[in-house]
């Protein structure tokens, strides 16, 4: 490739930057870092801003260049006008968000830089409220008639579902304009539906799984809304008739202490095993030994970790919120229950878990709902479509 970004046939491409507000394992991480592998090279020439984390080696292997900022929030007014001069001084024509704090600061940067399009990944309900109280709440509220204006300036938002799409447009503060929002579900490259008997055996290992144990996997950041605390009260309810049950809370976060403390005080030490984060292949590996995969979430947009045990074949109980309904058809692909129900969660769990040929039945549907339902080649080709378009801002 020469300097100015031109091929050697003269086909010029499209210089892209990915302004993602983490570089931490997780599932919008991977997505985008999905997204600048297999889009087409001869097209578009990848640039990444991000914080300080473990991927930003990952993104340096897909992008021509990586600009990490530190430990600093994207949404620091340094911050802001360094990713600006970043974006002017690479020339970027297509700035890309992803996650909160980059929409904000990723969108206003993208401004000052002149930047010729901006598009924002909206792949949860920002700022929406769960279990805060007092001044919490009122933060939310206040950061989502903040967005409203932030979203103003962005040319177009993605959603990741319907569920997403539905929040922007009406919920009380953000408030989107429909015409500026299109729905592209998010899906995962084939590769994934691949893991190594080399990794599973490892994962059998550090877990300390036999061939007794009834496994269960939730794979989720280690955070409140992501609802382990229920899931951690579920389990005397299961254990009870499942004694060989083992739990792995895979993934890791500020709540960890927390759950913890829960399962100590619980008596479930011998039940759970906290993994950690594990990288994507380990991940996959959890997931093909379990016999069930639990997500106790208050609110989703549209989970890769559903998608990755759909892809696996393996039965899924998670809650009724978000995104959540449009990845599976209850009690034909998995089981869907009311958040924040421990009660209603260790019925599901026990029910699938106890009964093989059911979790079969319903893993072997959930995957011919996601070959179906979710394909990755109309992913990229629907965000391909987005980076070519000419279109300026539509206000």
């Amino acid at each position: 490739m020469v300097p100015d970004g031109r091929l050697k046939n003269g086909a010029r491409q499209i210089r892209v930057a990915c302004i993602i507000g983490s570089a931490e394992v997780g599932g919008a991480e991977h997505l985008m870092l999905s997204v600048m592998r297999h889009l087409p090279a001869d097209e578009f020439e990848w640039s990444v801003i991000c914080p300080s984390g473990p991927l930003v080696a990952r993104y340096a292997q897909v992008a021509a260049r990586v600009g990490a900022v530190g430990r600093r929030s994207l949404l620091n007014p340094l911050v802001i006008m360094r990713m600006a001069v970043l974006l002017r001084r690479w020339r970027i024509e297509v700035v890309h968000t992803c996650l909160y704090d980059s929409d904000a600061g990723g969108i206003l940067a993208g401004r000052l830089s002149g930047a010729r399009r901006i598009i924002s990944h909206i792949v949860g309900h920002n700022f929406y409220v769960t279990e805060e109280r007092g001044w919490h709440r009122a933060r939310k509220r206040l950061w989502s008639w903040l967005y409203r204006g932030v979203y103003l300036l962005a040319d177009q938002l993605i959603a990741v579902s319907e569920a997403v799409r539905e929040d922007l447009v009406s919920r009380s503060g953000i408030t989107v304009s429909p015409r500026k929002v299109v729905v592209i579900r998010h899906s995962i490259a084939p590769e994934s539906a691949v893991v190594s008997a080399g990794h599973v055996e490892r994962v059998r290992r550090l877990c300390g799984v036999t061939d007794s144990s009834v496994v269960i996997v939730a794979v989720a950041s280690l955070i409140p809304l992501k609802g382990h605390r229920y899931l951690i009260e579920a389990l005397p309810a299961i254990t009870g008739s499942i004694p060989s049950l083992r739990c792995l809370i895979v993934g890791d976060g500020p709540s960890r202490p927390a759950i913890e403390q829960q399962v100590s005080r619980l008596g479930l030490a011998r039940h759970v095993v906290f993994t950690g984060v594990l990288d994507e292949e380990e991940k996959k590996a959890a997931i093909r030994l379990s016999r069930v995969v639990v997500l106790p979430s208050l609110s989703e947009g549209l989970p890769v970790a559903l998608l990755e045990a759909m892809a696996l074949g393996k039965p899924i109980v998670a809650t009724d919120v978000g995104g959540i309904r449009e990845l599976i058809d209850d009690q034909v692909s998995g089981v869907l229950v009311r958040p924040r129900n421990s009660d209603a969660l260790a019925s599901a769990i026990r029910s699938v878990a106890s009964d093989p040929a059911w979790a079969e039945q319903l893993g072997r549907a959930g995957r011919r709902r996601f070959e179906e339902t979710f394909s990755f080649s109309e992913m990229i080709d629907r965000l391909r479509a987005l980076y070519l378009t000419g279109q300026s801002r539509c206000g």
